[in-house]
């Protein structure tokens, strides 16, 4: 089934979905935005930058390589991905950035139509909101649609971020009312390139039952969970002795629990017996988690080396998502033998046995945050032994596990159908 893998970014989920069709010689072409090449125009041109615009982008810019696919079945179009970024990191205001990102989605997937054209494929496999005008030319062609939606529900998400933020108006952002005008059109995009699918992917049972509930075919559409990364072969040194020593790991925002956190971390009162480290950017106004606890630090964004080094000297993963479609994070930290806390609301905890290698909690709820934290405060010697549980569940469901269950569940899926 040779196939056309369409998604204007590299994210590690979209190359382990192309890696899973060229492994088995299915994959004609991943066409993708931009994919930064060290020798390329875009390195060239921003070495020429204004420092402080080079600093911002190049991190940004560096994370869009490719190496697992061959660059003879790559196909690019970066401009308005480039122009994007460059608004993005330049200061552009949120709306601006949006509405690039907005011609960006609709631009490219135009452009994976005029693809099936010129091609001989025998399916599409493309992602929500960058999938409609190419499948409608699919159908033109009798070329297989494949819809991947790596995210939840959207129209779930805009009534969950309604009702936190009528619960906690402090968290309204200064865009409101133009992110809500735009709602509307862009779920209606979302549901007839759902409705236009043969087939539908998700990353979890969390997601699929979120996208079955907003009118998804149960019988179309299927669930895979990603995999770790590659995962340690033994655990390292670690000792249950001084503060506990909890990490958050990922944007500190609405959607990642921020607030209910904060709330819980202040009730939890622990002083110095436990801490605090935060890496990621943070979403929220000052005013949700200022002032900072003592207890409490602020780290940004940090290269994944970094976050991993630091995944080996914590305790415990805190991560209270209330809508994750996958939550890479907590299979990040399975793959160094880190213990997670986390919610029903992540997809990731399909991979998590309460007790054993993590705790699951109910999503939007403080006072379970506060009990879950308590639980590890004074049980360190069974949160120690989840370790060797966490890594054991990295080390079994790979990447590469990843791939063979997708294309099984591809190829399976219209074999039968």
């Amino acid at each position: 089934m040779r196939t056309l893998l369409a998604f204007p970014s590299t994210a590690s989920f979209a190359q382990q979905a192309a890696l899973a069709f060229h492994e088995n010689q299915a994959l004609e072409t991943f066409l993708t935005a931009y994919v930064h090449h060290d020798d390329g125009l875009m390195a060239k041109a921003l070495a020429l930058a204004p420092g402080g615009l080079r600093a911002r982008m190049e991190p940004q810019l560096k994370r869009r390589s490719i190496d697992a696919i061959p660059s003879s079945i790559l196909e690019e179009r970066p401009f308005w991905e480039i122009v994007r970024t460059i608004a993005d990191k330049a200061g552009a205001s949120a709306p601006m950035v949006d509405r690039l990102w907005d011609h960006l989605s609709h631009d490219f997937t135009r452009a994976a139509g005029k693809y099936l054209k010129s091609q001989s494929v025998d399916a599409i496999y493309a992602y929500e909101y960058t999938a409609l005008e190419a499948f409608r030319d699919a159908d033109k062609y009798g070329i297989k649609k494949i819809l991947d939606f790596p995210s939840q529900n959207s129209r779930q998400y805009e009534e969950l971020q309604r009702r936190e933020k009528k619960r906690f108006p402090e968290l309204i952002g200064a865009h409101e009312d133009y992110f809500s005008a735009r709602f509307e059109t862009r779920q209606k995009r979302r549901d007839d390139e759902m409705n236009a699918a043969d087939l539908i992917v998700t990353n979890s049972s969390v997601t699929r039952q979120s996208h079955i509930d907003g009118g998804a075919d149960p019988d179309k559409t299927i669930a895979v969970p990603y995999g770790a990364p590659p995962a340690l072969e033994a655990l390292p040194s670690h000792t249950v002795e001084g503060p506990l020593k909890a990490i958050w790991a990922g944007t500190f925002s609405i959607r990642k629990g921020a607030h209910y956190f904060i709330d819980a971390w202040r009730a939890l009162n622990a002083g110095r017996d436990a801490v605090i480290d935060i890496y990621g950017a943070i979403a929220v106004p000052d005013r949700v988690w200022s002032p900072k606890p003592e207890s409490l630090e602020f780290h940004g964004s940090v290269p994944r080396t970094r976050l991993f080094d630091a995944f080996d000297r914590a305790d415990v993963l805190v991560f209270p998502t209330l809508s994750d479609g996958f939550g890479m994070v907590v299979t990040e930290a399975f793959a160094r033998g880190l213990p997670v806390i986390t919610t029903d609301q992540a997809g990731a905890s399909d991979l998590v046995k309460h007790g054993k290698n993590g705790l699951i909690i109910p999503a939007g709820d403080p006072g379970e945050i506060q009990t879950a934290l308590e639980w590890c405060l004074n049980h360190r010697a069974e949160l120690g032994a989840m370790r060797a549980r966490a890594l054991e569940t990295a080390q079994n469901w790979q990447w590469s596990d990843y791939r063979n269950a997708l294309y099984q569940g591809v190829t399976g899926f219209f074999s039968h159908s």
